[in-house]
């Protein structure tokens, strides 16, 4: 298991905890996660709140990939659309849009990654990214990876995710096993929310209480000095590019959309 300086760390991640609000803003994407070899589909990155459709308001955003089964990286084409009628939503802030192609049978990952997020008042540096799975084929396959250093895997393939069935969800940074944070709910309501810290295990067990997308976040906190030298300006003028920012505390998150079917 990775030393992180326990006892400072167990604090950050219980202040983590106690503060964790479902309906606070975040990013998350949306697939069709079933689809027919060759297929091709727009996958959806949004931020803010679900409940809150006109307020949705696309931060600064790192390139977009499709990891594919095979562990290819492709970059994408992530095309900012604003004030359009999304299905679901009604009418919209901004979101992004980004087409994909299913060529070959598996699970490809299709990864949405914010630009590092800065707190003055913490000194926290955080890196998050929005993830979605699709699957080609029909194979039943459980297994993808994203990429990122917060992998989330399952017990079981996604789309066969059901109502009322517990599910048992592995997370691991930089494969290691780690007490991260955990956290799951219905995206739409943001209610019900089910949270915890992994401990001394890597795995976590989530039930699915109703149908709809479902957002499973899991956060793992780096205690450690560094400077991150900005990369764009702050919209509450507190850093402009180029800027180099102290921090003391790295966060990286992931945040996995899950279908529940009936």
């Amino acid at each position: 298991m990775i030393n992180t300086r326990a006892t400072l760390a167990l604090f950050l991640l219980l202040i983590g905890a106690v503060t964790m609000n479902a309906s606070a803003h975040g990013v998350w994407a949306e697939v069709k996660d079933l689809v027919e070899v060759g297929e091709s589909q727009d996958a959806y990155v949004f931020y803010g709140h679900a409940n809150d459709p006109a307020g949705f308001a696309l931060p600064a955003m790192e390139s977009s990939y499709l990891m594919t089964p095979d562990g290819q990286k492709i970059t994408l084409n992530t095309n900012k659309v604003e004030g359009e009628w999304v299905p679901g939503y009604g009418w919209t802030g901004d979101f992004g849009v980004s087409p994909v192609v299913a060529y070959w049978p598996g699970n490809y990952v299709y990864v949405a990654p914010r630009a590092p997020s800065y707190s003055n008042k913490t000194l926290r540096l955080t890196y998050s990214a929005a993830e979605a799975v699709i699957n080609a084929g029909n194979d039943s396959s459980a297994s993808f990876k994203s990429g990122l250093p917060m992998e989330i895997s399952s017990q079981k393939p996604l789309y066969q995710i059901k109502n009322k069935e517990n599910v048992t969800f592995t997370v691991k940074y930089l494969d290691q096993q780690v007490n991260a944070t955990y956290s799951a709910y219905p995206q739409m309501t943001a209610t019900k929310v089910q949270k915890g810290f992994t401990n001394d295990k890597d795995s976590f067990v989530i039930n699915f209480n109703q149908t709809g997308m479902w957002v499973v976040n899991c956060y793992y906190d780096v205690i450690g000095d560094g400077e991150w030298t900005a990369t764009y300006d702050s919209s509450s003028n507190m850093f402009k590019t180029g800027d180099a920012v102290p921090f003391n505390t790295t966060r990286y998150s992931t945040i996995l959309s899950v279908w529940v079917r009936k």
